[in-house]
Order: structure tokens, then C-alpha cells, then sequence
């Protein structure tokens, strides 16, 4: 059965209770939340970051996850955009709503979960054409080709410019509230009963 998984209950536009200081930057800000497996296409998102920073050097990339491997640090050195990278690991469940709340946007320039969490939040999506990816943001997030910097990086800076020209906080947020545990696990016990059923 196809049964989505929902988002925890700290994902939310709006924060219960002041998370305090953690990292984050006081600036605008881009957020990248996962790791630096070869799907996740890091080189994209470094690359495409650095063409943006050139024009917005006030701009920074915040990167949730483990340190950055080898090829990925010497990137960043190599693309001279260390100042304006904030790596951050270890954060809650309310630390990391209060980034994508706070983000110009969320990229995702590979497969990942944290579309459905950060539309929940409120946030500006740029995703990956891929199925998986237009399955769960559907109308709600902006989506670019798979590996093409200048598209992101065009993305990116028509956000920044304009953060009208997404889609409306409030279609994100409808499209976030389809995903619920509430209804995973009403999918799954249907199922069970049917089976029960032999149906």
C-alpha cells in the first residue's frame, strides 16, 4: 500500500516555544538539510551557492549534517565560499523547524525527505525534477533540472529577488498537511483489516 510517512509535530509554521541560540545566522540564509551521499548531489548545491553569493555576499548556506567529506570541503575551498558556509549537526526537532521557518529557501538538490518537513514550516522549496520528489511537493515547491547549476542558481536568486514568485505559503502548507501520521497509520491498519478480511 502506498502509505506516506507524516512529519513530527515540531514542524509547524509557527514555533511553541523559543528555541534560544544555536548557530544560526542573524542574515538571510539558504538551508540544505541532510548528507553528503552522492544522491544528495552536494556538488550542485555548493556550486549553484556560489554563483549566487557573487551577487548576494551578505547571503549564507546553512548545512545540516555531518562534516563535509574530502571532495566537498575542498569544493567549497576551491570555490572560495567558506566564509559564507555555517555547517550545524546535532540540532532538535525545534532547532531545525526554526531554520526552515527562517530560510529564503530550502534546496534539495537531491533525493531527500525534508521537502514534507519544510513545506509544513512554511518554507520555500527548490527541489529536484525527479518523480519522487514531484510526488510530495507537487504544486507547492519549485522544482529544477537535476545537476543544472545555472537553473538552481536562477531559482535561488528569482527567490531571493522576488519571494512572491513561489508558490503561496498557503498552498505549501496544504500540501504539507496531507502528510500526517494520523493518516500513515490509517493506511496501514485499512490495509491489515482487508487483509484480515481476504480482501
Amino acid at each position: 500500500v502506498h502509505a506516506p510517512y507524516g512529519v513530527a509535530a515540531e514542524f509547524t509554521p509557527a514555533a511553541a516555544d523559543p528555541v534560544g541560540p544555536f548557530g544560526a545566522p542573524a542574515g538571510p540564509f539558504v538551508l540544505h538539510v541532510g548528507s553528503h551521499l552522492p544522491r544528495k548531489r552536494i556538488d550542485v548545491l555548493l556550486d549553484a551557492f556560489a554563483a549566487v553569493v557573487g551577487d548576494r555576499p551578505d547571503l549564507s548556506l546553512v548545512q545540516v549534517g555531518p562534516p563535509f567529506g574530502p571532495a566537498a570541503a575542498a569544493r567549497v575551498g576551491r570555490l572560495g565560499i567558506g566564509a559564507n558556509v555555517v555547517k550545524l549537526a546535532g540540532l532538535t526537532r525545534p532547532q531545525l523547524a526554526d531554520l526552515y521557518r527562517r530560510a529564503a529557501a530550502v534546496l534539495v538538490p537531491g533525493f531527500g525527505l525534508p521537502v514534507v518537513e519544510a513545506l509544513a514550516c512554511g518554507a520555500v522549496v527548490i527541489a529536484s525534477d525527479i518523480p519522487v520528489l514531484r510526488e510530495v511537493g507537487g504544486g507547492a515547491a519549485v522544482f529544477r533540472p537535476v545537476g543544472d547549476v545555472a537553473a538552481w542558481a536562477g531559482a535561488v536568486r528569482g527567490v531571493l529577488a522576488d519571494p512572491a514568485a513561489a508558490p503561496p505559503r498557503a498552498a505549501r502548507l496544504s500540501r504539507a498537511a496531507g502528510y500526517s501520521w494520523a493518516a500513515h497509520a490509517r493506511v496501514i491498519g485499512e490495509a491489515y483489516l482487508r487483509l484480515a478480511a481476504g480482501g
